[in-house]
């Protein structure tokens, strides 16, 4: 039952007891009505405790989740009092940067307390930079009879990486390795190696186990920069999100595969307003942050004209990503 409503249900039920009161001249006729002329001010006054500083939190479960895993979005309360909020009315909106979707859901919350969380559904069906908003927040009495405004909390946000695909789907990626030395059965020079310590992410087989005993730290095994070969993985961003989701897979895909083995490459595309981009990977953090700034730039419809050639490095060997062997240029 919404506000209107509920203020209907005791404009009748203060109806009645005026009417009661006017054919029965007794005393219950008169504690009726003026129980229910004070029943309001009561709820208002009960339900100010709660809404003492009252603060809401919009938070991700996780900041990243894999496309089509299950994920949350938190709402946090906080007080000043620990007493529960009456009931709370929200209008949330879901966009994804990516795809431009845009939804929107109204929640109702009772007996929401200081330090309690709600979960609420992550929608993450296509990748994309997802933003949770509270385009609107109130809170009601105990009779559902006022609204007050309350602070509305910053919104949240999350990024839906791609899936993997199998590497039999990037039939390219083994002569790419090969034109630049690193297919199977190559083995590095140790003349162009250097030694640093282990960062989160960096590939098992690299780390250096008999230094790393010596120094009694894990110290990682690479090539040194000079003599490191190099690709760049270009992609067009346009479409609707079943093809975004599969070429951005395909690519998340060859960047991982290259950044595992320590060969550092660029990304290039195309920017929506028709600008070039070009991002240098050498490592999963580099790549994170680089697939980052790609969902959450919008993806137009239709392929961008280009306003120059895709920048990649001269010398390097390239590699295009499409959706799949049907549309390869």
């Amino acid at each position: 039952m919404n506000m209107a409503s509920r203020r209907i249900v005791y404009g009748l039920a203060l109806l009645a007891a005026l009417a009661f009161q006017i054919f029965y001249d007794g005393y219950l006729a008169q504690f009726l009505l003026v129980c229910l002329l004070a029943l309001p001010a009561l709820s208002l006054l009960l339900s100010l405790p709660g809404l003492a500083g009252l603060r809401l939190a919009l938070s991700p479960s996780s900041p990243q989740l894999a496309q089509g895993q299950e994920g949350q979005w938190r709402l946090t309360a906080r007080s000043s009092l620990p007493l529960p909020v009456a009931r709370l009315t929200l209008r949330l909106t879901f966009h994804n940067a990516l795809t431009g979707a845009t939804a929107a859901q109204r929640l109702q919350l009772a007996g929401l307390a200081s330090g309690q969380t709600r979960p609420l559904p992550l929608e993450g069906d296509h990748c994309g930079a997802l933003t949770c908003r509270v385009s609107r927040a109130r809170a009601l009495d105990f009779l559902g009879l006022f609204s007050l405004p309350i602070h509305r909390p910053d919104p949240a946000q999350a990024l839906v990486l791609p899936q993997p695909v199998p590497l039999e789907e990037l039939p390219g990626l083994e002569p790419l390795l090969a034109q630049t030395g690193m297919g199977p059965g190559s083995a590095p020079d140790e003349e162009d190696e250097e030694l640093r310590d282990y960062r989160p992410g960096d590939p098992i087989r690299a780390i250096h186990w008999k230094l790393s005993s010596k120094y009694d730290a894990l110290v990682v095994r690479e090539r040194a920069l000079c003599g490191r070969p190099q690709v760049a993985l270009s992609f067009d961003l346009f479409g609707p999100p079943a093809r975004l989701d599969r070429v951005l897979a395909r690519l998340w895909t060859a960047s991982r595969f290259l950044a595992g083995r320590g060969l550092a490459h660029e990304i290039c595309w195309t920017a929506p307003d028709g600008q070039p981009r070009r991002e240098v990977v050498d490592g999963q953090g580099q790549l994170l942050s680089c697939m980052a700034r790609i969902l959450s730039q919008p993806a137009p419809a239709a392929r961008p004209q280009p306003s120059a050639p895709l920048p990649h490095s001269p010398g390097l060997s390239r590699l295009h990503i499409t959706a799949g062997e049907e549309d390869a240029p």
